[in-house]
């Protein structure tokens, strides 16, 4: 008989997971980072035998209803096995979360499974999956110079140009933070992000606050005095994954995106992590993608959501409310209308 828990105790939270080997997105300080004033940060923990399984979710209130739905927060998660679960615990872990939903009155359950860990293999037990698109990843395993050979011509060109360039890149400092997020904004701006985009402070100065698992590294690039560049890159157990980054125009052809990269790379490596995950596109294969692949070689892993319909009469219901029928591929549906996203 297993154990199984909801918490959203953050000494208790952080208890579970301190020694654990999971990735930077099931501490407490990261999910409750991505909560929006009204949402709650859960951790659903369960015990069998030989493992245990770990999930942590935002519980969000569907506008002005009595109901909720989970989603897992920016970034990567859903339920993550330490050691092993037989079929039965799988099987009485997912009746324990229906049982707890049931009496939460949640109306669906969107994951957003991890590409590095593969944890959508457990997809089969927990809710069906689909592929959304690939994300690619830097092997930090061989040395300096092999991973460099597998990078795309022109992106060692340009930094072997920066290297032998007056650009400095030092690790930033809490003093840095303004000017990175002036830059980064700035970057946003030139690409006509949407709003979701535009952090606020409070989340930049949370974001460079260390957890049990994750270091965060800031790199500045300057140039004659003058901060140029900034790249937030999050250190884990195993992983680094590129965060945000934030550049000026390259009027001098110092190439500072692809210097951040790499002294991000040498810093990861350094502290023994196996890859430096630099995410995927808007959509698949698109020229974000394309030009993340110039560092990876087209190492490319499977990106899966899951998407899971608790209350099904419910959701029907609110889709007529509040959806918006020409964006049907929208999940939930209930959340597609432009206007209710951002609510």
């Amino acid at each position: 008989m297993g154990k199984c828990v909801f918490i959203e105790d953050q000494t208790t939270w952080t208890t579970l997971i301190r020694n654990q080997p999971l990735d930077i997105f099931y501490s407490y300080e990261y999910v409750k980072l991505n909560a929006r004033p009204e949402e709650r940060a859960r951790l659903m923990y369960f015990k069998g035998a030989a493992g245990a399984l770990f999930y942590p979710f935002l519980k969000r209130p569907i506008f002005e209803t009595k109901y909720f739905d989970l989603i897992t927060p920016y970034g990567y998660g859903g339920p993550e096995v330490v050691g092993d679960l037989t079929i039965e615990e799988w099987v009485e872990a997912r009746d324990c979360f229906q049982e707890w939903a049931e009496r939460e009155q949640i109306v669906s359950e969107l994951i957003r499974y991890n590409p590095l860990t593969k944890n959508d293999r457990f997809g089969a037990y927990w809710t069906k999956k689909e592929f959304i698109r690939h994300t690619t990843s830097i092997d930090l395993r061989p040395s300096v110079e092999e991973i460099m050979q597998t990078f795309h011509k022109k992106t060692r060109s340009m930094i072997r140009k920066s290297l032998a360039s007056h650009l400095v890149v030092r690790p930033g400092t809490h003093e840095d933070l303004q000017s990175f997020i002036q830059l980064y904004y700035q970057t946003m701006d030139r690409k006509d992000a949407s709003s979701h985009y535009y952090f606020s402070r409070d989340y930049f100065e949370r974001l460079f606050e260390p957890n049990p698992l994750c270091t965060p590294l800031l790199l500045m690039a300057e140039f004659e005095g003058e901060v140029i560049g900034g790249y937030f890159v999050l250190l884990g157990r195993h992983y680094a994954h590129g965060h945000l980054i934030g550049c000026k125009r390259d009027e001098h052809k110092l190439y500072p995106n692809q210097r951040l990269e790499y002294e991000a790379l040498l810093q990861a490596k350094a502290a023994g992590l196996v890859e430096q995950h630099l995410g995927g596109g808007y959509k698949e294969r698109d020229s974000l993608f394309e030009s993340k692949c110039r560092y990876t070689g087209y190492r490319m892993f499977e990106y899966h959501q899951g998407k899971n319909i608790l209350l099904p009469e419910v959701y029907d219901q609110l889709c007529r409310l509040y959806g918006d029928g020409e964006r049907e591929h929208y999940f939930p549906g209930y959340r597609s209308r432009p206007a209710l996203i951002s609510k």
